[in-house]
């Protein structure tokens, strides 16, 4: 557990070394989507990941849909995500309290390594996450996080993107695979959507669609009524692509959001090679990235969050 006056986060080494609760300590509020229906627990690299997600704040490796590619069947968020991380160091000083924990990758030859740090004198959580291949071939594949958060009908998704494409909907009103948009007006042919707008949960939809052609590497999701809100900072030339799976009560009966910066598109990983946007890691490369999380008020605004980020 990591703690300062404004923030406090629990990290879950035993699963994935994802972290599990976020609160927001001025309003007492998690800022995370927990499953009502399923607590953290251990489950099979193999295992679907759906089927043991206890909600948090997960990320993935290397590929988000699960995938055959290169004679090994990789499975959803990859092969990380449900190991048993090693706590290698936790710091504490008058600036920051940091923990690192590594994993060695089951299906490849990879070391990860996940540094997570609470700063003393501003509410923001930072994240750094590092990959070096061990073995003797190139390594192709692609990176996300994803951050899951609560939903209700009063939230806006503010989202620098010019494009949008639908990967999956359950409905025809929030598109058909493959549909190209200008952000954030989403047409059908019964409606027009905005899709800043949280639908309630009795609309009974859910969706995963891109967020591409952004303008700066950031998003916010603001409560219209309080104008209170969450935002994460993340590099866009390294991660240029948001992947939003928007759950409106249309899958598995939940009601949650989550926005996920990646590297590539598509989310899957053979479909990132055929489309030539996958990352690749030569013998003895390291990945590296490093995102910036935090919460805002209506004095500050979304925009005062970014530039103190």
């Amino acid at each position: 557990m990591l703690e300062s006056d404004w923030l406090r986060a629990s990290v879950l080494p035993a699963v994935g070394a994802k972290i599990y609760d976020l609160i927001w300590k001025p309003a007492r509020k998690e800022i995370l989507w927990h499953n009502p229906r399923i607590p953290p627990q251990t489950y099979p690299v193999d295992g679907n990941f759906d089927n043991y997600w206890c909600g948090g704040w997960d990320d993935g490796f290397p590929t988000c849909d699960p995938c055959e590619y290169g004679g090994e069947q990789y499975p959803g968020l990859g092969e990380l995500r449900s190991l048993e991380w090693q706590l290698e160091t936790a710091v504490t000083d008058r600036d920051k309290a940091t923990v690192k924990l590594i994993a060695f990758g089951p299906i490849s030859p990879v070391r990860a390594e996940k540094t997570i740090t609470m700063l003393a004198d501003s509410p923001v959580l930072r994240m750094r996450y590092e990959i070096t291949n061990l073995g003797p071939l190139p390594l192709d594949f692609i990176w996300g996080t994803h951050p899951a958060l609560a939903a209700h009908e009063n939230l806006i998704l503010r989202i620098p993107a010019k494009r949008g494409i639908v990967g999956q909907a359950t409905d025809p009103r929030l598109g058909t695979p493959g549909q190209n948009y200008l952000w954030p007006r989403l047409e059908t042919p019964t409606e027009v959507t905005d899709m800043t707008r949280v639908k309630p949960m009795e609309a009974a939809v859910a969706c995963g669609h891109y967020a591409l052609d952004l303008e700066g590497g950031w998003y916010a999701v603001e409560d219209s009524r309080t104008g209170e809100g969450f935002l994460l900072k993340f590099p866009l030339e390294e991660c240029p692509t948001l992947w939003m799976w928007l759950v409106y009560g249309g899958w598995r009966g939940h009601y949650h959001i989550i926005i996920e910066p990646w590297t590539s598109y598509p989310n899957k990983l053979s479909e990132a090679v055929k489309h030539k946007t996958h990352r690749r890691l030569e013998p003895g490369g390291r990945f590296s990235v490093e995102v910036a999380a935090t919460m805002y008020q209506r004095d500050e605004g979304y925009l005062g969050a970014l530039r103190r980020l």
